[in-house]
């Protein structure tokens, strides 16, 4: 009896650590795939700004394809890739995901309010429109 219970000890710890591991994994593979997404976000808001109003269909055409391919490869590749999600994952990308989404929204709006295309305004406004998708890909809970 008491070698069971030593062996239904030992079981319950190395199940523990796997799991530990495993959870670690699903943060780093979340984190990466949040990464991709801010950057795909950033630089089709840069697309937006200065691919976009020069008005060649082709161009326009090509680079919401180039983007759009990505985001689905990207989700793909994570898809496949995922075997875990961390605790509230789901709840924290979602949020940075909204809360990048609405920067990008008011990105556009406020090009439509200047026809400033410089470079010093939009290059660090892309980079803080990725910000909260990157910051959810940062935070680690604590265990």
């Amino acid at each position: 009896m008491e070698h069971d219970l030593g062996a239904q000890l030992r079981a319950a710890e190395a199940g523990g650590s796997g799991g530990a591991r495993i959870s670690r994994s699903a943060d780093l593979a979340g984190g990466r795939h949040a990464a991709i997404m801010a950057i795909l976000l950033a630089l089709y808001l840069l697309v937006v700004v200065y691919v976009y109003p020069r008005e060649i269909l082709w161009l326009d055409i090509a680079a919401t394809a180039a983007f759009v391919a990505a985001i689905i490869g990207a989700n793909r590749w994570h898809e496949r890739r995922r075997r875990a999600s961390g605790l509230g994952w789901t709840r924290r990308y979602s949020a940075g995901f909204v809360v990048s989404a609405l920067l990008f929204g008011l990105g556009v709006a406020l090009l439509d309010m200047t026809d400033s295309r410089a470079a010093w305004l939009w290059v660090p406004y892309a980079a803080v429109t990725a910000l909260p998708l990157v910051a959810v890909g940062l935070i680690r809970p604590s265990s």
